[in-house]
């Protein structure tokens, strides 16, 4: 919900877009399920490379979710 009404802040996040960050070294270990610290955690570097490239947090998740997608090899879980 908070992506939806503050994409510049918030943004989706789920097993995905944690593994892109992982994969980015902003977070360690593959996680399959979430709590708010772990959004707290994921959604830190979500921001800064918001920042960086001038882009929405909200984007930049899904941009990320869209990365696990494509260079994912095998299944997701």
């Amino acid at each position: 919900m908070a992506a939806a009404l503050d994409g510049d802040r918030h943004a989706v996040v789920d097993t995905r877009v944690w593994a892109s960050l992982e994969r980015l070294g902003h977070l360690d270990g593959r996680k399959e399920s979430f709590d708010a610290a772990d959004y707290v955690a994921m959604i830190e570097p979500i921001r800064e490379i918001a920042a960086e490239t001038d882009h929405r947090a909200v984007d930049v998740g899904y941009a990320l979710f869209a990365h696990d997608a494509h260079v994912r090899e095998g299944t997701l879980h």
